[in-house]
């Protein structure tokens, strides 16, 4: 049901472009004429300027203007696009290992969930009514589906992390930081890029890239990259290696600069991650007596009920035994145009969007090789359209500011659908002790039921913010900001059960129960809610430049979290809509430049304190078990990052990364009880670190280059990273702890000095580590199920330029 759907999505773009871009371009020649000597729009992008000696600056646009990052008040890092390539990286997932405040949890494309500093959305798994808390951002324009953004990059220049609440300028649902992504734009020299990888478990990456001035105010980019390996994982059942990779990634980038002072670019983009990927490996078998000495029935022992015999239980034996369909397609697509008008000492900026994302899965729904739930899937159709308009000062001045307008539409339809299969009748309704009898209920009264539900959650919000930095002195700054939303949310929940065998054919002496248990497993109801919310949020920072290369600063920043919205069977005790969640951060941070320019160290004390903290909750006292949102409590972080760059010889470089962090449920008395206590109601949870949450995170490379004559330069690099142990899940089931671990890997290569091509070798997970991304705990089954980390990866790479 989809009569509420904005229907005229690709005439709002259209008219967001006119009114935004369009009118800007109608200044553009007076612009010209009233500031004939105002430099062009800085593109927003993060490069390092290199210098003579030492490290280069790294000039970021966080606050829409082009700044040296030391003299940002932000923790800011900031990793290009090239350091990503030559550690042999191809998604944001893999480039973590140096940004140790950022954690990403999943284990398939659409269940992607983010924290920085502990703080976002924990436990691996999506819930469309949940927004996240990580601001997610390609090129201006805001990525509300993790999904959209964890698949290959392409022309990425380069990829920021901002720590900390960034809701003045980034708006809502930043309440933990931003990921800022900029792709290469554009320019008016005529030149092709290719490149071509080969690695083990027959990996290939493809990348072409043409750009062209076709005038002289109008220039292209058009690029497409193919990626495929081979998979992974053993399905022992099939006989066929899944966890594979076939994606295709196509750019088409237009700029339009028919004067100094103005630019029109415009993006298209398609992508598509296909494969027989997104399940996951049983890690180990849950142990069949509880805390208070409670037998209950088990993996092993079900399994005999059904006449199922396990495969594997070690997920680092790399086989599963799914006895389903488990071929995955996730596309996306979009369409955005930027507008940029320079005039006397600022720039008007226009940002129109629009995007489609779908994960059309085929999930084997119990993902083990017993037929209980042979189908279990969230087909999922968002889209999107934002509009922005803003106004910054370009610097030097006074008072810089920065101030504008935005509203963001966004609508995901989703058809939730959940098949019951032949060993179901007797798995799930067996009592749940070791010497119950097997259930004699005949298996038609499940066999072949379908849970189906449309779901439709949709916001629409608009927004306006300002932000201005009062230079007070050469070296005293204080710099303040406030944002409004708005926001009016809706949610349609249309359920109803499909496909079964009549109750009229089942014996007489079972259609009561089989009527009682398929109204609980696949039950009928319709509702639709809707609620306006609005919020004030902001920031206040005081910065002084101590020397011309020693910052500090302390700042205060409110971040704000949307309400979340729960479009599930309705239960006792959940309700449709949860509070927002906010944020209050303060952060004291010092940033520094000495040893003649060869040493750059960046520090920041970080307290924040998340109230109606959002998370998803699993209530397991019913059966089946609702999962929805809930806020949980209160949740803590404090600690300590440090940030390094070095260059000390001519050639060599290193960084190095730290974080401490402290994150804690300062408040959570109504957990859901873990696995061993089941049979509470509730556990307290006050004073334990909060899931998702590493308390140590370490990152670092080192890459040497040297000349070799004749042209050519030759380097080596390595890379390391660390975490220590977390629990992936929200309620600290000790079952679901990560266990620390560490990564290295390695590349070497030789190159034509200007870049003409360059020919390298590189290695993930050089040792071969066995490490977790996620666990979670499944007592319906009796096991916990992991997504394991990649297994050592090398290969080849060209890279070509004309």
């Amino acid at each position: 049901m989809r009569h509420y759907r904005t229907g005229a999505t690709g005439r709002s773009f259209i008219i967001g472009l006119l009114s935004g871009g369009a009118l800007l371009s109608l200044h553009g020649t007076a612009g010209a004429q009233l500031s004939a000597r105002a430099p062009a729009p800085a593109p927003e992008t993060a490069a390092v300027e290199d210098g003579d000696a030492g490290v280069g600056s790294i000039v970021v646009t966080a606050r829409y203007r082009k700044e040296d990052a030391q003299k940002v008040p932000i923790a800011i890092s900031a990793i290009s696009g090239d350091a990503i390539a030559a550690q042999g990286a191809f998604t944001l997932k893999q480039s973590i290992q140096q940004l140790p405040s950022l954690n990403i949890q999943g284990f398939s494309g659409r269940n992607q969930t983010i924290t920085i500093r502990g703080i976002g959305t924990n436990a691996g798994g999506t819930n469309d009514g949940l927004e996240q808390g990580v601001g997610l951002y390609v090129d201006g324009v805001y990525r509300p589906r993790t999904g959209s953004v964890i698949t290959d990059l392409i022309d990425v220049e380069s990829i920021q992390l901002l720590r900390g609440p960034q809701g003045t300028l980034f708006g809502k649902n930043t309440v933990a930081g931003a990921i800022d992504i900029k792709t290469r734009a554009p320019d008016f020299t005529n030149g092709a890029q290719a490149e071509a990888s080969y690695g083990n478990h027959d990996y290939f990456r493809g990348y072409v890239s043409l750009n062209a001035a076709l005038t002289d105010d109008l220039a292209f980019r058009v690029s497409y990259l193919r990626t495929s390996r081979s998979g992974l994982i053993r399905n022992t059942v099939y006989n066929e290696d899944w966890d594979n990779l076939d994606n295709h990634s196509a750019r088409f980038d237009l700029l339009y600069k028919p004067t100094e002072n103005f630019r029109l670019r415009f993006i298209a983009d398609y992508s598509i991650q296909k494969g027989d990927v997104g399940f996951q490996s049983i890690a180990g078998v849950l142990p069949t007596t509880l805390n208070n000495g409670t037998e209950v029935r088990g993996f092993y022992r079900r399994a005999a009920d059904v006449g199922y015999t396990p495969g594997s239980v070690n997920a680092f034996d790399r086989e599963v035994d799914l006895d389903g369909n488990q071929y995955d397609e996730m596309p996306s697509y979009g369409f955005q145009a930027q507008a940029d008008l320079d005039l006397t000492g600022v720039t008007l900026t226009s940002i129109t969007a629009y995007r489609n994302w779908k994960w059309i899965p085929n999930y084997d729904g119990d993902q083990i090789g017993a037929d209980i739930s042979p189908f279990g899937v969230v087909d999922t159709d968002q889209q999107q359209f934002s509009q922005e308009l803003r106004i910054a000062s370009t610097g030097e001045r006074t008072i810089d500011f920065s101030a504008g307008l935005y509203f963001f539409w966004q609508e995901a339809d989703d058809k939730q659908r959940s098949i019951y299969g032949s060993d179901a009748v007797a798995w799930l309704r067996t009592a749940n002790t070791p010497t119950a009898t097997v259930s004699p209920l005949p298996a038609a009264i499940l066999d072949g039921l379908e849970s189906y539900a449309h779901v439709v959650p949709a916001t629409h919000s608009y927004a306006a913010y300002g932000q201005a930095t009062w230079n007070i002195s050469p070296r005293f700054r204080l710099t303040g900001g406030l944002r409004y939303t708005y926001e009016h949310k809706t949610g349609l929940y249309d359920a109803e059960a499909r496909d079964v065998t009549p109750i009229s054919a089942l014996p007489v002496e079972y259609q009561a129960t089989a009527i009682a248990l398929r109204a609980a497993y696949a039950p009928t109801a319709s509702y639709y809610a809707k609620r306006n919310t609005d919020n004030l949020s902001g920031t206040l920072i005081a910065a002084y430049d101590i020397a011309d290369n020693a910052h500090a600063y302390y700042s205060y920043s409110r971040g704000y979290k949307s309400p979340g919205i729960n479009l599930v069977r309705q239960s006792a005790g959940i309700d449709i809509f949860v509070k927002p969640e906010t944020v209050d951060a303060f952060e004291l941070g010092f940033k520094t430049r000495f040893a003649g320019g060869a040493v750059e160290l960046n520090g920041a004390l970080f307290w924040t304190e998340d109230r109606n903290y959002q998370a998803n909750y699993v209530n397991t006292l019913v059966s089946p078990a609702v999962s929805y949102i809930a806020n949980v409590g209160t949740l803590r972080s404090r600690g300590v990052e440090l940030d390094a760059r070095i260059a000390p010889l001519e050639g060599l470089s290193a960084t190095f990364a730290a974080t401490y962090n402290d994150a804690k449920y300062t408040k959570y008395t109504n957990a859901v009880p873990d696995y061993l206590n089941s049979y509470k109601t509730l556990i307290d949870l006050s004073g334990r670190q909060a899931s998702g949450a590493p308390k140590w995170a370490l990152g670092g490379t080192v890459d040497y280059v040297h000349a070799a004559g004749g042209g050519h330069d030759v380097y080596i690099g390595a890379d390391g990273s660390y975490r220590s142990s977390f629990h992936a899940a929200v309620n600290l089931d000790p079952f679901s702890r990560v266990p620390g671990y560490a990564l290295f890997g390695a590349h070497a290569g030789i190159r034509q000095s200007e870049g003409k091509w360059d020919l390298s070798f590189w290695v993930r997970n050089l040792f071969d580590k066995d490490y977790y991304n996620t666990i979670g705990v499944n007592a319906t089954y009796g096991v916990t199920m992991a997504s394991i980390g990649e297994p050592r990866l090398y290969g080849l790479t060209l890279r070509g330029k004309i």
